[in-house]
């Protein structure tokens, strides 16, 4: 297998996940998707706090990482760019984008399954997050629309980017930088989850997105 195929069966995945909640949301009540919905978005927040209490970091690094990962993302306009494309393609709100990508990319099987499959040609964690992240698209499309399809891309881009950057550079990587990757995106998790649960309106996550490639490599 080649380096980057469990990311593109976990694209795949999602498309087909997606396609099978659009189908099956007319038949799903209105008061079971949003049960749902909540769920997740306690799940998600569940998993951020588990990510910042597991992960001790370097706080100085962890911080500055942040502050320019944010400052980068706010200037190249990644959420408003993405919200535009969306709008552009006949999408739906970009809630369902946002809350899938971070759901689908942050976290620990994330940043070792493309870790392990590009130092190691072992797609056996990425393969299983697919599985699972197939299973998610279902329930989080039937209830936030089909901009939950467009997260596929994102997750092809930034995982097979992982993959990529574990292939060519794994043995060059700081000792520290899962640590602190997985710190930042525990945070990301939190506001995700906090969005989710309609608690956050004003935050773009996705501006956040270049800390996590930050992390990995300071």
């Amino acid at each position: 297998m080649f380096p980057g195929f469990g990311t593109l069966v976990n694209a795949s995945l999602i498309l087909l996940g997606s396609f099978v909640g659009l189908r099956a949301s007319r038949y799903i009540p209105t008061s079971l998707k949003d049960g749902a919905i909540n769920a997740i978005g306690l799940f998600t927040l569940m998993l951020g706090v588990k990510l910042l209490y597991e992960n001790k970091p370097e706080t100085l690094k962890v911080f500055f990482t942040i502050l320019i990962g944010s400052a980068l993302g706010h200037l190249a306009k990644i959420e408003e760019s993405l919200h535009e494309l969306l709008k552009n393609r006949g999408g739906d709100s970009l809630s369902g984008f946002v809350s899938a990508s971070v759901l689908f990319t942050v976290g620990p099987m994330t940043l070792l399954g493309c870790i392990l499959e590009g130092t190691k040609g072992d797609s056996t964690l990425i393969l299983s997050k697919a599985f699972m992240d197939g299973f998610s698209s279902i329930i989080l499309s039937s209830s936030l629309g089909k901009s939950v399809a467009f997260s596929a891309f994102f997750v092809l881009i930034f995982q097979g980017s992982l993959t990529m950057l574990a292939f060519y550079l794994g043995s060059f990587l700081p000792k520290d930088s899962m640590s602190n990757a997985l710190f930042v995106g525990g945070g990301l998790m939190l506001l995700t989850g906090a969005k989710i649960l309609g608690l956050l309106e004003r935050i773009k996550v996705l501006n956040f997105f270049p800390s996590l490639f930050i992390s990995l490599l300071v």
